[in-house]
């Protein structure tokens, strides 16, 4: 079976995906500081060529994003700001880094 450009260019999304959730969690749970810096590194990198693998997908309109209106922009920052309040750990601070 031959894979298309499209769906070979999905299946890595998907995979980067999961590969910088899998980042992500790792790097919260490492207690060791270098093995979290490198960690860290290697998700800045994934996240870089998820990143460009998505707006070439959506460049070549394979990938369709909704234009979000006024309100709906307004409410999600008012809902981001008031997780932030809630929940401190939320605005981006790393507590275990010294």
């Amino acid at each position: 079976m031959d894979l298309t450009e499209r769906e070979i260019a999905q299946d890595l999304l998907m995979m980067e995906k999961q590969l910088n959730q899998s980042y992500d969690q790792t790097e919260s749970y490492c207690a060791n500081r270098q093995l979290r810096q490198a960690i860290r590194r290697m998700h800045a990198e994934g996240d870089e060529l998820y990143s460009r693998l998505f707006h070439t997908m959506h460049q070549k309109g394979w990938i369709q994003t909704p234009v979000a209106g006024q309100q709906e922009i307004e409410s999600a920052i008012l809902y981001w700001e008031q997780q932030t309040v809630k929940q401190p750990e939320l605005g981006g601070e790393h507590p275990h880094e010294p």
